[in-house]
Order: structure tokens, then sequence, then C-alpha cells
């Protein structure tokens, strides 16, 4: 068994300095911050193979392995982890060429997100738990390279990423990397567990059915809002009423102790309070909450 963690580690502080020496060199030129990134990479990877103690030539190819490790179930969770990733580049694509971004079109990308966790964490926990690092990570360059317009991606991301953005956006570009987060952090706060416990899927429970439901139904149908605030009541009703269907259907595929189905609708019910009040970060908040109750 590989142990991810040093990996995950050096992502995470070569994610960090390139995030801190961005602002610095994108003084002088926004070009000079791909020489930071590349740097960044290439210094986490000696480091890695000091690490393994691995000549480059061999890291190459131990990092291959950790990907395809030749189990047939490894190579099917790819071929559908990369499905999702291809069906939201090209749901970006038709988005930017419509020309508008509905709350429809955003909540898209949480059903993929969504689908990659819960098939990583029912057939390939560590797997998923390292590829939930890499893709945050990778988020946060993206960004940098977007924020910073960056020579040659900046208009290529802008077309793509612009499409998730959320009223709750300024200049920085946050959803994507809350919803990553949001879906992802019972695994990160919880990392080893192999069988998935019902609090793993809170971040989809809150985030991608939840959240997506209540901002459907609301921005469709809803009418009565509550006092002080832009939610709706239907919005609300829906998500906790989406969370707790999707809560049930999830208990039998999870390990003991199972929350009964009477706390299930109580966290659901929370769920949806907190949800109706949380102007920003919700992707953040919600599936915290739920972690934390179930």
């Amino acid at each position: 068994m590989i142990d991810y963690g040093p990996l995950v580690e050096l992502a995470i502080v070569t994610t960090l300095m390139v995030v801190v020496c961005s602002p610095l060199t994108s003084r002088c030129h926004p070009a000079f911050v791909n020489i930071v990134v590349l740097l960044s990479v290439s210094i986490a990877m000696i480091i890695y193979s000091i690490l393994m103690n691995l000549s480059m030539f061999e890291l190459f190819d131990f990092l291959w392995r950790i990907v395809f490790n030749s189990e047939r179930s490894r190579y099917f969770l790819l071929i559908f982890w990369v499905c999702n990733v291809l069906a939201s580049i090209g749901f970006g694509i038709f988005v930017n060429a419509i020309g508008r971004s509905s709350t429809i079109h955003r909540k898209f990308f949480h059903l993929t997100v969504s689908m990659i966790y819960l098939s990583g964490i029912r057939y390939d926990h560590d797997f998923v738990w390292l590829c939930g690092w890499m893709m945050l990570c990778m988020f946060v360059i993206v960004e940098v390279l977007r924020f910073f317009k960056v020579p040659p991606w900046e208009q290529a991301l802008n077309n793509f990423l612009l499409s998730m953005k959320d009223e709750q956006d300024s200049a920085l570009l946050l959803t994507p990397i809350f919803l990553l987060l949001g879906v992802f952090l019972p695994l990160f706060l919880s990392p080893n567990e192999q069988s998935p416990h019902l609090y793993h899927l809170a971040g989809v429970a809150a985030t991608g059915v939840g959240d997506s439901v209540a901002a459907i139904v609301g921005s469709q149908w809803g009418r009565t809002k509550w006092p002080r605030g832009k939610k709706s009541v239907e919005g609300s009703t829906a998500m906790a009423v989406a969370t707790t269907i999707f809560l049930l259907l999830a208990r039998p595929f999870c390990v003991p102790p199972l929350p009964s189905c009477a706390h299930i609708v109580f966290v659901s019910l929370i769920l949806s309070a907190v949800e109706a009040v949380t102007v920003n970060v919700d992707n953040i908040i919600l599936p915290t909450v739920g972690y934390l109750l179930l």
C-alpha cells in the first residue's frame, strides 16, 4: 500500500508557494507567474524523488503506477471520472457559447463533482482522497493563473471558468474551489476510515444535492421569501426533502454506527435552515455542519 501522505503534503506546500510568490512576480510581468509554477512543481518533484529514494526517471514510472495500478476497478473508475470531466468541460463550452449562465447551469458542476466523489469513496477510498487534494491544489493554481491574467492561459480560463461564477464571487473566482472543498471536506477531515460512514457523504448531501435543489427550485418556483433574506421557503423545503431522501438512500451503503431516520430528518432540517440564512461560503459551511451533526 502506497502512502499518499507525503505527496499530498508536497502538493499543498507547492500550491502555497505559488499563491505567495505569484503576486510578487506578477508585478514585473504576469508571464513570470508561469516560471513560479514551473519552479515550484519542479522543486516538489525533486524533493518527492528524494523522499521516495528514486531517480527522476524512476519517479515518473512510480507516479504512473500510482494512477494506473493494474486493477480493473481503477481503470473503470478513471474512465468514469474522465467522462465527468469531459462533460464538465463540454458544458462549460456550451454555456460560454450561449453567452449566459443561470443557476441551473452552475449546478451542473455540483453533479459531476459529486459523481466523482461518490464513485471514488465507494470503490477506491484512498485514491479519491489523493485525487481530491490534487484537484483542489490544481484549482487554486488555475485561479492564480486566471486572476493574475497570466498568458497564454487567461482567455481560455476566463471563457470556461466564468460560467461557474456566482453572485458571491468578486474578482476572485472562488466558487469552484469552495465547491470541490465542500464535497471532499468530510473525507479530508476523516481520511482513515476505509469504509464510508454516512458523515463522509455530508458534502454531497449538503452541497451536491441539497443546495443544488434549493437553488434550482428557489430560482424557478420560489415565491415566498424568508424575512430579511433572499432565499425562498420553497427552495428551503425542497432542500430539506432532497437531503433527507439522499441520506436515507445512502444509509444502507454505509457502515455503522448509523444515525436513525429521525436523526437524518433533523439534520436535513438544520442544513436547510442554515442554507436559508447563509449568504457566503455556503459550500463550506453546509458540509461542515452536516459532517458534525452526522
